[in-house]
């Protein structure tokens, strides 16, 4: 099946129509023969009730001629004009067998003639016709050889010429015996019409269905409803004169010795059928040539579409941009469109991601040269740094000897600051920024004596995650310079970090000094929302949110959206920093680098 699906279309619908071609022929062929075997049975019932019809109306007339045969085979006149010798009395019985004979021949329609000739020379009636007498005498000689004395001899089919016309007759013997002691006194010989014996044909078969014979014992036509056939041998494997198949149906006639056949020809039984072939295949040409235009009209709608499909997509991989080419117009089934519509809004969207990517490579691109900017502004300030941290060290142990620890603490931080600040790493841990926010905070304490106190809290879950470095002393700068500086009493300087729900990390910075105006709170959020127009408005010299601003933006260039940076401030209520980062641990920030 799976290597069905992957052939092409085409070659589908052209298997899928041979298969339905295929099934409706086996339909067809299938009805037909059914159809056939129906008509077969029902004519085979049909056959055999005619033939049970036509037995039963001979075997009737069979016990009327037995009984006749019989009676007259036993009649005493007849024995003892069999068994006389005597002249005188021979006349006398003669004529009471003579008499006999008449009134049976009267009163039984059908026959034409009995005659008894006994083995003692003595004869009633034996004819003068020549063929008649012939056809007796030859019945007489067969009778001699029938060992079934009490059943009568059915001779069967004669021909007799009479006065130059050609008639026939079924002729029916028997031996007339002497009881006792048991001997053969002569023979009787009945020459049957053979009306008397045989049904009518054309008229008992009107609705019958081939041909019907009556055989004699030796299988001689007696009576047929094909006159042509009456008197010739029946040969069943020559009955059709032109070689057609035919079908025969036999039943035997015990008494008679003989038996009924129906021969039928299977082409005149299926005659009927030729008409349905002929509907069939009126339909097989019909069908087949709409059928091969509904198959052109599906190909045609969906194959050619397909194929500008693939021309159109083998064109845009040849060019290999999608940017800013024509879209593709298929017409065909509504799938067929609906799968271009949605290819179009693909490419849509890939000129959509590529205006996006090139965005986003023009704002690193402009953030690393933000970055350059700010180190060359940065150096451009200060003096060589080796010459700093030497006068810090010297500074550092002159303190030390004259006992002024808090300035040589204050100098100690002002070296860690300014090492961190200059050297090192983009990323660093959390709890390395937090060392260097404290060292930061320890120096504004020193400057400003007394005037604030801080509050830190940071979980020790979260200081081996890494943060890129100098996001937190740019906050502390503007909590410390904008907010607590100008407050006329003590203050409180609150830095605290905690995570969030979905995995995230905020940092907190939060002071109760003399806030924002809202004024400037609006502007500060619409510079943080402009992004990354602030590098022209630092060349032009507007820097005074320069550090917040910033931060925003480096957040956001390393980490992508949501995260970066939100205030908060009511005036004389304080103000609130948070950055929103992910949580980035020491192991994963490792496995993350070994992938890049």
């Amino acid at each position: 099946m799976d290597y069905f699906k992957r052939r092409p279309i085409k070659l589908q619908l052209l298997v899928i129509f041979i298969m339905f071609v295929a099934v409706v022929v086996s339909v067809m062929f299938v009805t037909y023969l059914q159809s056939q075997k129906m008509i077969y049975q029902k004519n085979q019932a049909y056959s055999i009730e005619l033939l049970d019809k036509i037995t039963q109306y001979i075997q009737s007339q069979i016990d009327t001629i037995d009984g006749l045969i019989i009676n007259t085979s036993y009649n005493a006149d007849v024995h003892q004009y069999l068994r006389t010798t005597e002249l005188l009395d021979k006349i006398d019985a003669f004529k009471k067998v003579d008499t006999y004979i008449t009134t049976v021949s009267q009163l039984e329609n059908g026959i034409v003639d009995m005659t008894i000739i006994g083995e003692n020379g003595n004869n009633v009636n034996l004819m003068y016709h020549r063929q008649k007498k012939k056809v007796v005498l030859e019945t007489v000689e067969e009778m001699k050889n029938y060992d079934s004395p009490l059943k009568p001899y059915y001779a069967g089919f004669k021909k007799i010429v009479d006065s130059g016309t050609e008639k026939h007759y079924f002729v029916i013997g028997s031996k007339i015996s002497n009881t006792f002691p048991r001997s053969t006194l002569g023979y009787l010989v009945v020459i049957l019409d053979l009306d008397s014996l045989f049904p009518k044909f054309n008229t008992m078969l009107s609705s019958g269905f081939g041909s019907f014979y009556v055989l004699d014992r030796n299988g001689i036509v007696s009576s047929s409803n094909d006159a042509r056939l009456i008197g010739q041998r029946l040969d069943l494997d020559t009955a059709d004169a032109r070689q057609e198949p035919y079908i025969v149906q036999t039943m035997e006639l015990r008494d008679l010795q003989g038996k009924i056949v129906n021969v039928y020809s299977k082409r005149d039984l299926f005659r009927g059928l030729e008409k349905v072939r002929a509907v069939y295949g009126w339909i097989m040409a019909v069908c087949i040539p709409v059928l091969l235009a509904l198959l052109w009209v599906i190909s045609r709608n969906i194959l050619e579409p397909m194929k500008s499909f693939m021309r159109f997509i083998q064109v845009q991989k040849v060019k290999n941009i999608y940017h800013g080419q024509e879209r593709i117009q298929l017409v065909g089934y509504n799938e067929i469109m609906v799968m271009a519509d949605k290819f179009n809004g693909m490419l849509d969207e890939i000129d959509q991601l590529t205006d996006e990517v090139v965005a986003s490579k023009t704002r690193i691109m402009s953030l690393g040269l933000l970055k350059k900017q700010a180190e060359l502004a940065f150096l451009k300030q200060q003096v060589n740094p080796h010459f700093l941290y030497n006068t810090l060290e010297s500074l550092k142990a002159m303190a030390g000897e004259t006992g002024a620890m808090d300035v040589r603490e204050m100098i100690v931080a002002l070296g860690k600051l300014l090492r961190y600040s200059i050297k090192g790493q983009d990323e660093v841990t959390l709890g390395k920024e937090l060392d260097i926010a404290k060292a930061y905070l320890k120096l504004q304490q020193f400057r400003f004596a007394g005037r604030f106190d801080v509050h830190i809290a940071f979980p020790e879950a979260l200081l081996n995650n890494r943060v890129i470095k100098m996001v937190l002393q740019p906050i502390l700068e503007n909590a410390i310079t904008h907010g607590l500086e100008s407050r006329m009493e003590k203050g409180n300087l609150w830095l605290s970090a905690q995570a969030t729900p979905g995995g995230d990390i905020v940092l907190s910075v939060q002071d109760d000094g003399i806030g924002i105006p809202g004024e400037k709170l609006a502007l500060i959020q619409a510079e943080i929302a402009a992004g990354e127009e602030f590098l022209s408005r630092m060349h032009e010299g507007d820097n005074a949110h320069l550090g917040i601003v910033n931060v925003h933006n480096r957040l956001r260039s390393a980490y992508g959206e949501p995260y970066g940076l939100k205030i908060s401030s009511e005036p004389n209520a304080g103000t609130e920093v948070e950055l929103l980062l992910p949580q980035r641990t020491e192991d994963s920030y490792v496995e993350s680098a070994a992938h890049r």
